[in-house]
């Protein structure tokens, strides 16, 4: 079946949305235009002040064109509704559900649109190699993190501290009026304890890398107790302090989409602001799970929260909550050293590294461990 009048987009109805809020409906329409057979297209970066567009060379007149489609061709809305109708959860399955109802793989021609960032970042793990793709295909990003590299050093393991100011409120008045509360600055002391406790526990054995969009007399508390990397000085960096983050070694996070995005797609440990964080009845914290749409049985919060109460195995993850003072558990640390380790270049051997030879009495007693 000929697909070429079918569309999957997701549509933008803000015109300053941070990058983080683009990636979740973008990564959705992705993996709808999988399923369905359709043309991926990127969002309507045209409008946006944060000019996204040169990032990713998207057409200065893709709004218009995007509102053409949506009025010349038959208009499919996958939204949240459609996600909890045909099964939630993983987002693949949920859109061959919705496909099959709506006969879609029959249609010759459709627009199918999904816009907003229900359904958080678990239901789109299956675009996690497209979105870090996406990010490092953009136009500045290899250009920047060569750069970016170039101010590391390679015989140390990366902190990266995402410090969020320029673009949020300012700080809360108190720890309390944190809980559940977003799009705020968080305490420039936080990220300074926790910078002494890691420098009291590793020394200089690690390094810091500081993405911020703060100025200099903002983050100044911060440098003075570690020298720490930073990318201010670099132009069009919004990709690639973004892939920085994703690549460091721990990950110290800002109570925003953009952090939770690096969080998703690292691999590494991540903190996160414990005052943030919804404290359950059940014993245990989680970042969302207040929303109407949280409070579901089926929602991913609930269903964790009763994994755990089954008794299942829910020790410490990749995220780890860490209060005011900075307290670090001890093993979020030697995992840390642990990762940098295994991710040696010197212990590589396929990148000229070398490894020890097992014992001589290990090969004298069976020659064939060489």
């Amino acid at each position: 079946m000929n697909a070429s009048l079918r569309f999957s987009l997701p549509r933008v109805n803000g015109r300053g949305a941070g990058l983080g809020n683009e990636l979740i409906p973008w990564a959705r329409s992705f993996l709808a235009a999988q399923v369905v057979g359709a043309h991926a297209l990127p969002p309507a970066f045209s409008f946006n002040t944060r000019k996204y567009w040169r990032h990713f060379g998207t057409p200065r007149y893709d709004w218009p064109l995007h509102k053409a489609m949506e009025r010349l061709l038959p208009v499919v809305e996958f939204g949240e509704d459609e996600y909890v109708r045909y099964g939630g959860g993983n987002v693949v399955q949920a859109l061959r559900n919705f496909a099959e109802a709506e006969k879609l793989l029959s249609r010759r021609a459709f627009v199918l649109v999904t816009e907003g960032m229900w359904g958080g970042y678990s239901h789109v793990a299956a675009a996690r190699d497209f979105m870090f793709s996406t990010l490092y295909q953009s136009r500045f990003a290899a250009r920047n993190l060569l750069r970016i590299s170039q101010r590391l050093v390679l015989d140390k393991p990366v902190v990266g501290m995402h410090v969020r100011l320029g673009d949020f409120a300012e700080p809360l008045a108190s720890v309390e009026h944190y809980r559940g509360h977003f799009s705020c600055s968080l305490p420039i002391a936080w990220y300074c304890n926790i910078a002494r406790t890691i420098r009291a526990q590793l020394g200089d054995a690690v390094q810091f890398l500081v993405i911020s969009d703060g100025t200099r007399e903002q983050l100044q508390p911060l440098l003075d107790i570690v020298p720490a990397v930073t990318t201010s000085d670099l132009p069009d960096s919004d990709c690639s302090d973004l892939l920085a983050l994703i690549k460091a070694d721990l990950l110290v996070c800002s109570v925003s989409s953009y952090s939770s995005i690096a969080a998703f797609l690292s691999e590494a440990s991540y903190l996160w602001f414990a005052p943030n964080l919804q404290i359950h009845d059940e014993g245990v914290y989680s970042i969302w799970g207040d929303e109407a749409g949280q409070q579901r049985v089926d929602s991913p919060t609930r269903r964790a929260i009763q994994f755990h109460l089954a008794g299942r195995d829910v020790s410490p993850g990749r995220g780890t909550p860490v209060g005011m003072q900075g307290d670090i558990p001890e093993f979020v640390l030697a995992e840390l050293m642990q990762r940098f380790k295994r991710n040696n270049p010197l212990t590589d051997l396929v990148r000229y590294g070398v490894v020890p030879m097992v014992a001589r009495h290990a090969r004298q007693e069976n020659p064939a461990c060489i």
